[in-house]
C-alpha cells in the first residue's frame, strides 16, 4: 500500500513533459493548415502527436484551448520587423516578409483558412493570436515616420494597415503568375507613400 502512495505521489509531482506539449502543438498545427478550422479534431491532434487522445486533454482542456495552443505557437513565427532606416526601408522588410509567408507556410495556410470563414469569433481569436504582434510592427513604423515627418500626421492608421497588407496577401496567393510575380514589394511601398508623405511647399 505504501509504494503505490508513494509511486502516485512521484507521478503527481513528475514535471510536465514539454516535449509532449511542442508534439501536440506542432501537431495541430499541420492539421490546421491542412483541414482548416471547421473540420480540426483532437483526434487527428492526437494521432499525429503519437499521444493519445486523454493526453491531448491533460494538456489542453477543450478543442479550443489546443486551437488557441497552435495559433499562438504560429505568431511566434515569422520575420522580425525591423526598428531602424526610413519608413520606406522598414515597410519593404516587413511586408516582404508577409509576402513570402503567403501561403506556402504553414502560418499562411493557417491564415488562408481562417480569411474564409465567417466566424467573428474566431476572426478575433487569429487576430491577437497571430497577427496582433506583426500588425503593432507595422503600426509602429508609420507612427515613426509621422513623429519623423515622413508620413503626414493626418493618416487614417487602420485604412493605411489595409493598403500596405492587402497587395501582400494578393501577391503571395497569386504568385504563380508571371505579372504578379514581376510586382516588388518596392513599388507597392512607393505608390502608397505616395499618398502619405506630407506635402512640400504650395
Amino acid at each position: 500500500m505504501t509504494a503505490v502512495l508513494v509511486a502516485g505521489c512521484a507521478r503527481r509531482g513528475r514535471p510536465r513533459d514539454e516535449r509532449i506539449d511542442a508534439d501536440i502543438v506542432k501537431a495541430a498545427l499541420a492539421v490546421l493548415a491542412e483541414v482548416g478550422f471547421d473540420r480540426f479534431s483532437v483526434e487527428e491532434v492526437a494521432v499525429r502527436a503519437g499521444v493519445a487522445k486523454t493526453t491531448v486533454y491533460r494538456r489542453f482542456p477543450s478543442r479550443g484551448d489546443v486551437i488557441s495552443a497552435a495559433l499562438e505557437a504560429l505568431g511566434d513565427e515569422g520575420e522580425a520587423s525591423p526598428t531602424h532606416g526610413s519608413v520606406r526601408d522598414r515597410l519593404i522588410a516587413a511586408l516582404g516578409g508577409i509576402r513570402r509567408g503567403t501561403p506556402d507556410s504553414t502560418r499562411g495556410r493557417v491564415l488562408m483558412h481562417a480569411m474564409g470563414s465567417d466566424d467573428p469569433g474566431l476572426a478575433e481569436l487569429v487576430y491577437d493570436r497571430v497577427l496582433s504582434t506583426r500588425s503593432a510592427a507595422l503600426r509602429a513604423i508609420v507612427h515613426d515616420g509621422v513623429a519623423a515627418g515622413e508620413v503626414r500626421a493626418d493618416v487614417d492608421i487602420d485604412a493605411v494597415m489595409s493598403t500596405l497588407v492587402g497587395p501582400m496577401l494578393y501577391l503571395g496567393m497569386w504568385r504563380m503568375r508571371e505579372s504578379v510575380r514581376r510586382v516588388r514589394v518596392e513599388d507597392v511601398v512607393d505608390i502608397v507613400l505616395s499618398g502619405l508623405t506630407p506635402a512640400t511647399g504650395s
